[in-house]
């Protein structure tokens, strides 16, 4: 849902005010998720954004019918660098924030880690 309303307001703003309106739903997001310095007591929320803005559509196709480069979504509305970097360190370390599928491996991949110490090291197996 988070990646259809950002693609309908790319649609609705793209080519002639994008660079305004994307400062302007900066300034908003900022407020609504209280993200202050990198960080949010609205974690998960900053959590949906960021897999929304930072990642490649799960079904990996983003092209808008114009001939941007640009496969992220942040970067196509044309937020700021800073804004993001900030957004993503609110929700650092929730697994929200990154595609099911990617979750998923991650999740599977913790198999072949042991957490128990053997003198100050951990383990792989």
């Amino acid at each position: 849902v988070g990646r259809l309303c950002f693609r309908s307001w790319y649609s609705l703003t793209h080519p002639t005010d994008l660079s305004e309106s994307a400062k302007w739903l900066e300034s908003w997001l900022r407020t609504k998720l209280e993200l202050t310095d990198g960080t949010s007591s609205k974690r998960l929320a900053c959590a949906a954004l960021v897999r929304v803005l930072l990642w490649v559509d799960e079904a990996g196709q983003l092209d808008l019918g114009d001939s941007d480069e640009d496969s992220i979504l942040a970067t196509l509305l044309g937020f700021d660098s800073r804004f993001m970097a900030e957004l993503a360190h609110a929700c650092c370390g929730l697994i929200q924030s990154i595609p099911p599928h990617l979750a998923d491996e991650v999740m599977t991949g913790m198999n072949h880690f042991s957490f128990e110490a053997s003198g100050s090291l951990l383990n792989a197996s």
